[in-house]
């Protein structure tokens, strides 16, 4: 069950104050969020909002009605785990978030196995940034989570999937390119040399440039950030093309079997690497489905 509609419009007049910027923080019009409001006052017979202070705050009916429409939602989602349970997971729906990189990566590798096994459960993917993904979770709008480490909100809680080596991505012609060195190897000078260099980079928030910027900060790297692109292929193919320098994990480069004419380093002591987690809301009952793709997807991993 979806958060109630008048639950999510009282609560965020009450974060808000104020009906216009609670219409905008839920993207709808202000005439829409105000007739809303009045129109449900009208049928419990009673005044929600008091609107005679600035900024605008709940009455005591209003903090009653959220306060048992908050209750009625805890109910019915725990119904319908209740029901989840019942039919052995015959029916059920999964809300999976995962950030664009593991979506066209690592995706592949279980959920077509889980659907099939699972025929009855209805999926639902949410792809976005690392930052989206445990937002969501903590308002309970995905039920798990396919990630990178670092996660930042001790509100979650994460399992470990798998892990895989991070690559330094240096062109040919670049004065660090050497062109005896073809194989993969342990970068041969320090990364601070790389301070002030170009590099191509992924957007902020995404899981990946969380760690990037973690490895700048260690070797105090100031980088001169000549691209921000969402896509991890097009940080590399550009980087491999000599525009700047990149990271990326291993994947991109063993599963997609790209040319490689750049120099590839592994970086760290120990070796950075790219921790891949499944994770989901702390001190909460994972739902029977969420459960049994949790078990599901860590069984896989421990099969490769």
């Amino acid at each position: 069950m979806k958060e109630d509609l008048s639950l999510e419009y009282l609560k965020a007049i009450k974060e808000h104050g104020n009906i216009s910027h609670a219409a905008n923080a839920l993207f709808v019009s202000q005439p829409y969020l105000s007739t809303f409001i009045k129109s449900l006052e009208t049928k419990l017979g009673v005044e929600l909002v008091n609107r005679q202070v600035t900024p605008l705050t709940l009455t005591y009916a209003g903090e009653l009605y959220i306060s048992y429409m908050a209750d009625i939602q805890t109910i019915y989602e725990r119904m319908e785990r209740d029901l989840e349970a019942i039919t052995e997971l015959k029916k059920g729906r999964l809300t999976i978030g995962v950030n664009p990189i593991l979506a066209a990566h690592t995706l592949y590798d279980f959920l077509p196995q889980f659907m099939k096994k699972y025929p009855g459960i209805e999926i639902h993917l949410e792809e976005g940034t690392a930052n989206e993904m445990e937002t969501l979770m903590l308002q309970n709008k995905i039920d798990i989570s396919i990630n990178m480490l670092p996660i930042k909100n001790a509100g979650l809680i994460y399992e470990k999937l798998y892990e895989e080596d991070f690559y330094l991505v240096i062109p040919k012609g670049h004065i660090y390119y050497e062109e005896n060195y073809k194989e993969v190897r342990h970068i041969p000078f320090h990364p601070s040399k790389l301070n002030h260099e170009k590099f191509i980079l992924l957007k902020s928030g995404l899981g990946l440039r969380r760690l990037t910027d973690q490895i700048f900060e260690e070797y105090k790297i100031k980088p001169i950030i000549v691209l921000e692109t969402n896509n991890i292929e097009n940080a590399f193919r550009l980087a491999n093309e000599g525009v700047g320098m990149t990271i990326i994990p291993e994947c991109v480069i063993t599963r997609d079997q790209l040319h490689v004419d750049s120099n590839l380093y592994t970086m760290g002591n120990p070796t950075y690497k790219n921790q891949i987690v499944i994770s989901y809301k702390k001190d909460t009952e994972l739902s029977p489905v969420a459960s049994a793709f949790l078990q599901f997807t860590k069984k896989r991993y421990m099969q490769f």
